[in-house]
């Protein structure tokens, strides 16, 4: 029964004490910002039309024909930027892969670029190239743009 007592003043105590570190710590400490200051804008150099779709002209004398996308961040150097499309591409039978490069990193202003590129059954299609990152505030920036093969 002594022990239990001890153990009850302990957990007390220890509560009294670890309470106000835990709230000082803690992700919704109103005290400390989770903004870093950063975000994400991925944006293209193509034309575009007037829904704002990027228009990527197919070069008929290639195989692939490939394109850049560009992303700042405002987060500065060494941020490492995921992409991923909503196509991927038969290379050979039962072998896929996505549209666009996996990743990136940005450079010293936090901005940053990416190759993608797409061969002739993309033809007529509207894709979208989606990219993403986390910030040392654990936030997590998804953007997107749609380009449209022609």
């Amino acid at each position: 029964m002594n022990i239990w007592i001890v153990c009850y003043i302990s957990r007390k105590e220890m509560e009294r004490k670890l309470l106000p570190l835990l709230i000082l710590i803690s992700c919704n400490n109103p005290f400390i910002s989770n903004d870093c200051g950063c975000s994400i804008n991925i944006y293209s150099n193509l034309p575009t039309d007037s829904n704002g779709v990027y228009l990527l002209e197919w070069n008929e004398n290639l195989v692939m024909t490939y394109s850049h996308l560009f992303v700042n961040t405002e987060c500065g150097l060494h941020t490492k930027v995921s992409w991923d499309s909503d196509y991927q591409f038969e290379i050979v039978e039962d072998q896929w892969i996505s549209l666009i490069n996996p990743s990136s990193m940005t450079n010293e202003q936090g901005e940053g670029t990416i190759v993608y590129g797409v061969w002739s059954p993309f033809i007529g299609e509207t894709i979208t190239l989606y990219g993403g990152y986390v910030d040392d505030c654990d936030n997590h920036f998804v953007d997107s743009v749609k380009v449209f093969v022609q």
